[in-house]
């Protein structure tokens, strides 16, 4: 697959929004306890924004199937620009929860550029365009943490500062430059049902549900979601408590997943879907990423954590480009906006979940147990999977 001008724009897009939203994550909980926050409290302000991303995404999915992608994407850098603005002048902890929950309920970069790529590539082309976000999502992954790691030393204020003039970047990039996806006659711009949420609107439910093949891609990806985000969710905790390693080896890991992210998403990922269908590649990755999280679970060095983390990556890349590949060949086009809002707010209310039962699980149980726990859940999906593709 070429890469066309647009889509190099929507990799340019990615990048710098994943790069946004990393700069921070490395900084948020020293920001919340010296604001006077309880371990408790940081955990539930990590949490938060995911939380309502749930509520925001499905929300933000359908109303770009009503009006675009483009204007919702420009709502989204909009108000994660304000929000990073707050963030950096909070004087109290009620900012950092109302800056996240604001950035929060807009947060749906991936899902529209997910639904933009979906409108502008035919479905044999589908998993390489996929595939490009996800490697924009490892690139800016990797750039992200370290950037905000080193930022942090000048206080907590330039972190947030950065990430609000990155994301008024974006705005102005996709503002000028970003051309709409949709033409203005598909199916649903005239009728007033199509702006309902995507989890309120009982008859897309009705269609994904009673759809064989949508039904299980979506059960499939709610069971993956939950063992991918047990990892990402306890990662640094199991590091500090297992592994004994310090914030900055930390944050040497995420940069280290996020170079193996972008190199399997920028170029293997290409070769393998040239290779094998989406429906194949499930089935080859889905044990592996099984393997992976059990040797995560019972890793006791830094060295073997990042052996065990490049096939961990490959797997879970994989499966997070291609089952969104067939998600959105499995609904009609005027459906791939609310049906990836949907698949975003079942990942965004994982990660809200398995942050609090894997610290849990960490604290009753031992520190194995999280990726135990995902390994377990990661082996039920697999009875998920669709047989075959079936149109």
């Amino acid at each position: 697959m070429a890469i066309t001008p647009r889509l190099a724009l929507m990799f340019s897009i990615v990048l710098l929004d994943i790069i946004s939203f990393s700069l921070f994550i490395p900084v948020l909980p020293y920001y919340a306890l010296s604001l006077g926050a309880s371990p408790t409290e940081a955990g539930i302000l990590t949490g938060i924004y995911a939380l309502c991303q749930f509520f925001g995404a499905p929300i933000i999915g359908r109303l770009s199937d009503f009006a675009g992608r483009k204007p919702l994407l420009l709502l989204d850098f909009a108000v994660n620009t304000c929000a990073f603005f707050l963030l950096a002048h909070a004087s109290a902890l009620w900012m950092l929860f109302l800056a996240r929950c604001l950035a929060g309920c807009v947060a749906a970069t991936l899902p529209l550029t997910q639904a933009y790529m979906s409108d502008i590539t035919p479905p044999e082309q589908r998993s390489n365009a996929l595939g490009l976000l996800g490697a924009a999502f490892g690139l800016g992954f990797t750039i992200g943490p370290f950037a905000g790691g080193m930022l942090s030393k000048h206080g907590y204020a330039l972190p947030a500062l950065v990430a609000a003039a990155v994301c008024a970047a974006n705005f102005m990039i996709t503002a000028l430059l970003l051309p709409e996806s949709q033409s203005r006659s598909a199916p649903y711009h005239d009728n007033a049902s199509a702006v309902l949420p995507s989890f309120c609107d009982m008859t897309l439910w009705k269609r994904l549900i009673t759809s064989p093949r949508s039904a299980l891609l979506l059960l499939f990806w709610a069971a993956f979601s939950v063992a991918f985000a047990m990892f990402q969710q306890n990662i640094a905790l199991v590091n500090k408590l297992q592994l004994q390693l310090s914030s900055r080896e930390t944050g040497y890991v995420f940069a280290w997943i996020g170079i193996l992210v972008f190199i399997m998403q920028g170029g293997v990922l290409r070769l393998l879907t040239k290779a094998y269908s989406d429906e194949a590649l499930v089935r080859m990755t889905a044990p592996i990423l099984v393997v992976s999280l059990l040797g995560w679970a019972f890793t006791s060095s830094w060295y073997i954590l990042a052996c065990i983390l490049v096939p961990l990556c490959f797997s879970a890349s994989t499966l997070i480009t291609v089952v969104n590949s067939l998600l959105s060949k499995s609904v009609p086009i005027h459906d791939v906006g609310a049906t990836m809002g949907i698949a975003g707010a079942i990942d965004n209310s994982t990660r809200f979940i398995t942050a609090f039962a894997g610290g849990a699980l960490i604290e009753r149980v031992g520190t194995f147990a999280p990726g135990v726990c995902a390994a377990l859940v990661m082996s039920i999906a697999l009875i998920l999977l669709p047989k075959k593709h079936t149109a």
